[in-house]
């Protein structure tokens, strides 16, 4: 055997598999410094990964493993004890239907579907259509859940799915800058869906992220006319009717995100938001509502709304305290470090592959 094929046996592969062609594997080298460009071209995310998979590997003490960045839950180019799955954006917390045949399963978005809403104790048209998107999504992974129990029945081996934080889209590294110093009391930048005419079924059927984040976006249109020195500033991908009347701002998201005090995190079409990763990272007082229960989540200083209607106390709360905005922020921070960042996802990937 040659130097060549020894090395090849014991060096660990990249590769990302695009949704079109996820049996197409393109080869990725995770050393360049901040991510190769061709890469993180074809997602942003992978700017992120790839800062997650040098940290993991100055700590793997297995070689010789094939990783797959993928968002396929049915299909891998390859399987094997040595071939490692990390799954992103499945948005119906699906059980992949190669959980038999990898070593592991790193996993975005959990495989727990849940719903902390009660619509039968708590009837809304928000609640129904949580409802109806939960038993759609049950619907979705049965599938999955069957080709599980099944292969556990027959005492095949199960590969760990192991949950792991969104990270960051498309976020720039810049310093974090002192929260009293921002210009910003509050910052929302994301997407709305067109309205939709009354004849449509869209129109009766909406998406549970649409509803909350009109809900939201109502609440922040209110602030004004009791805090007129708010600076607000909102970014939406259709018009709401917010944004002639908020501050403007030609600048990135990225540096309007750092220049921000209070950073919005509405649910997306699920609980979870690059939004609210983001504005961790950025040391931003984030605001949001109920969080899941995966351990990147537990102890999170995030601040939690049971209602978008509450916005208003707590803006009046935190603004008029510069020592409680300075002491939130470091907890912010703290908690991203030990948390979310890719320091932190990459050292609990490594232990996690380095367990028997």
């Amino acid at each position: 055997m040659n130097t060549l094929q020894i090395t090849q046996q014991v060096v660990n592969q990249y590769f990302i598999c695009l949704q079109q062609a996820s049996l197409k594997p393109i080869p990725w080298n995770i050393y360049h410094t901040n991510c190769d460009p061709a890469i993180a071209t074809l997602d942003p995310t992978c700017i992120y990964f790839n800062k997650v998979f040098q940290e993991m590997e100055q700590h793997l003490t297995v070689r010789g493993l094939t990783f797959y960045l993928t968002w396929d839950t049915d299909k891998l180019p390859s399987y094997g004890d040595n071939v490692v799955a990390i799954l992103l954006g499945d948005e119906h917390c699906r059980i992949p239907s190669y959980i038999h045949k990898v070593r592991a399963i790193f996993k975005t978005l959990t495989t727990r579907l849940m719903m902390r809403e009660n619509f039968f104790l708590q009837p809304s048209y928000l609640n129904l259509m949580i409802l109806i998107q939960f038993l759609r999504s049950w619907l979705i992974r049965t599938p999955g859940l069957l080709n599980f129990w099944f292969h556990r029945l027959i005492g095949a081996k199960i590969a760990h799915i192991y949950d792991i934080p969104l990270g960051y889209y498309k976020q720039d590294d810049l310093p974090v800058k002192d929260i009293v110093e921002r210009q910003y009391d509050i910052f929302f930048a994301g997407s709305l869906m067109p309205n939709h005419p009354i004849l449509s079924w869209r129109y009766w059927l909406r998406n549970p992220k649409d509803i909350v984040r009109k809900q939201m976006l109502s609440a922040v249109k209110k602030l004004p006319t009791k805090y007129a020195q708010l600076k607000i500033a909102v970014s939406t991908t259709n018009d709401f009717g917010l944004e002639g009347k908020f501050y403007t701002d030609e600048r990135s998201y990225s540096e309007k995100l750092m220049d921000t005090k209070i950073c919005l995190a509405p649910r997306g079409t699920v609980l979870e938001t690059f939004r609210f990763f983001e504005g961790l990272r950025y040391g931003c007082i984030v605001v949001a509502q109920v969080l899941p229960d995966s351990w990147f989540y537990q102890g999170c200083p995030a601040i939690q709304l049971s209602a978008w209607n509450e916005l208003e106390q707590i803006i009046e709360g935190i603004l008029q305290n510069k020592e409680l905005m300075q002491i939130q922020q470091e907890k912010t921070l703290k908690f991203w470090h030990e948390k979310c960042s890719e320091v932190s996802v990459g050292n609990f990937m490594a232990a996690k592959l380095n367990s028997p």
